[in-house]
């Protein structure tokens, strides 16, 4: 990674880091130098478990670890002070969303027909208006002090739609909350780097399908959408 670009002296926030992209994120981070690594998870088990695991990788004084539920507003208002008032922030990573029955996934609850405004509200918090509370703290606070970046997680689904042919006789759902709320984002993205450039670059990833699965369970089913080959 280091050899791709550098982070060295640098300190980075990472949200939703004990995730399936955000653990690979956090190493990423941290192999291309970053001087600190601070990951930030709502489920404090698996936040001390993988803090402990890039300790021993990485060494101690490379990473902070905050658990944090960012619905609470007034919480997540207060760690981020406490971060930004104890390191110099370079990065934000804003990686985090709900992936939970109570943003409509994989249950027939959350299909088209049978979304609620409870359902499309939380994929609103946590696919836009987390990134925008981290930005508030973060972004600004990188443009006063002249330099930094952010980026954007957002999905191939901010753009296209899913097939419905991918969760034919499954158990799995992709509900309309998580599009709307990644096209959010992106937008959001474009929105805050006219308003915090120059000092400060926003750009958002928007990666396509990358399963948590074998090899043989993805091909089965890109075999069967065009789309995703």
């Amino acid at each position: 990674m280091n050899t791709t670009f550098s982070l060295e002296n640098k300190n980075i926030v990472l949200t939703g880091a004990t995730g399936f992209f955000g653990r690979t994120f956090a190493k990423g981070i941290l192999d291309a130098g970053a001087n600190k690594l601070v990951i930030i998870d709502i489920n404090s088990e698996n936040l001390n478990s993988f803090s402990k695991e890039l300790k021993g990788l990485y060494g101690d004084d490379r990473v902070l670890a905050y658990a944090l539920d960012q619905n609470d507003h007034e919480k997540a208002s207060e760690i981020y002070e406490e971060i930004s008032t104890s390191i110099k922030i370079h990065g934000l990573v804003n990686n985090s969303f709900n992936f939970s029955e109570k943003t409509g996934f994989n249950t027939n609850e959350g299909r088209l027909e049978n979304a609620t405004y409870d359902q499309l509200k939380a994929s609103f918090d946590s696919g836009i208006y987390w990134a925008i509370q981290s930005t508030q703290a973060f972004g600004l606070l990188m443009k006063n002090q002249g330099n930094g970046s952010i980026v954007n997680v957002c999905s191939m689904y901010a753009v296209v739609v899913p097939s419905p042919k991918l969760y034919e006789d499954t158990d799995k759902f992709n509900p309309p909350g998580y599009s709307m709320s990644k096209a959010g984002l992106l937008q959001f993205t474009r929105y805050s780097a006219s308003f915090l450039s120059p000092q400060v670059r926003v750009n958002a990833i928007s990666p396509g399908a990358i399963p948590n699965l074998g090899a043989d369970s993805y091909n089965a089913i890109t075999d069967n959408d065009p789309v995703l080959k």
